[in-house]
């Protein structure tokens, strides 16, 4: 394989767009921002050399030292088109990064002065909010014993009106016995215990008065946190493996690396010259 010539392409071939020079609606200068645009010219080079790399790398076989060398020959030569093309959108990811912080600070300046308004109603809120569910609390209460009270007392006035109608028919009862002379089931009827029968009374449900809703209102919620007392004792599901500090000992003691629970292992892999990827 022949060896590779460089992609002609010199950095510095983008070219500027002007921003619009304030947010419209916001009432925030911002300075104009340049904009990289890649001319057609540009684009086209920059197609060319990555349509010939691609080719040159699914072309490749590296069987030989002279096909090693094309290898690496390829490899930079991807290094220096990736350095030309970063190198075209330098100063304009610059100078947008620097607008963007701009922005971000002033926004945030402004935003930041509406906390201190904002805790203080919250802060009061939450006394209110306490107080409201105490009443509600204390109204619930009062409706269950209402609710309780009612039901007593239709129960007993059902019972008494079953009693009643049981009282009647055993009078009754006797009346007719002694009537045909038979005056000792009468007498047994009148000196025998009222039968009452079970009594289904439909239960009534008393209705709890709450508050009524506040138009506008947002709601009031129970936001649960914690706070680590005793880190020994936190299950191991609960904890995070430190991958950084491992790669630290690894990449320091490579095969003598022992880490429990850690398998250490190695790849080969080819850099540019200088340790670059």
């Amino acid at each position: 394989m022949p060896r590779q010539t460089e992609t002609p392409l010199t950095a510095g071939a983008a070219s500027e767009a002007p921003s619009a020079g304030s947010v419209a609606g916001g009432g925030v200068a911002v300075k104009p921002v340049a904009l990289a645009v890649i001319t057609p010219e540009r684009e086209r080079a920059i197609e060319s050399g990555h349509s010939r790399l691609l080719a040159e790398a699914q072309d490749l076989v590296v069987d030989s030292p002279e096909a090693e060398a094309d290898a690496w020959t390829i490899v930079n030569g991807i290094g220096r088109l990736k350095k030309m093309i970063e190198a075209d959108f330098a100063g304009p990811k610059t100078a947008a990064h620097a607008a963007h912080k701009a922005v971000l600070a002033q926004e945030k300046a402004h935003l930041d002065r509406l906390d201190q308004p904002d805790q203080i109603v919250r802060a009061k809120l939450v006394p209110w909010e306490q107080e409201k569910r105490r009443l509600q609390a204390e109204a619930e209460r009062k409706a269950r014993e209402e609710t309780d009270r009612v039901n007593a007392d239709l129960r007993d006035q059902a019972e008494k009106k079953e009693r009643a109608a049981a009282e009647e028919r055993q009078l009754a009862a006797a009346q007719a016995a002694e009537a045909v002379g038979d005056t000792a089931k009468a007498e047994e009827l009148l000196n025998a215990p009222v039968e009452v029968g079970p009594v289904v009374v439909p239960e009534v449900v008393v209705p709890v008065l709450s508050a009524p809703r506040v138009a506008g209102a947002g709601a009031m919620v129970t936001v649960w946190n914690f706070e680590i007392v005793d880190p020994q004792a936190i299950p191991r599901q609960y904890l995070t493996v430190d991958e950084s500090a491992i790669r630290k000992v690894v990449q320091a003691l490579k095969e003598q690396a022992n880490i429990p629970g850690v398998r250490v292992y190695s790849v080969l892999e080819a850099r540019r010259t200088g340790g670059r990827r």
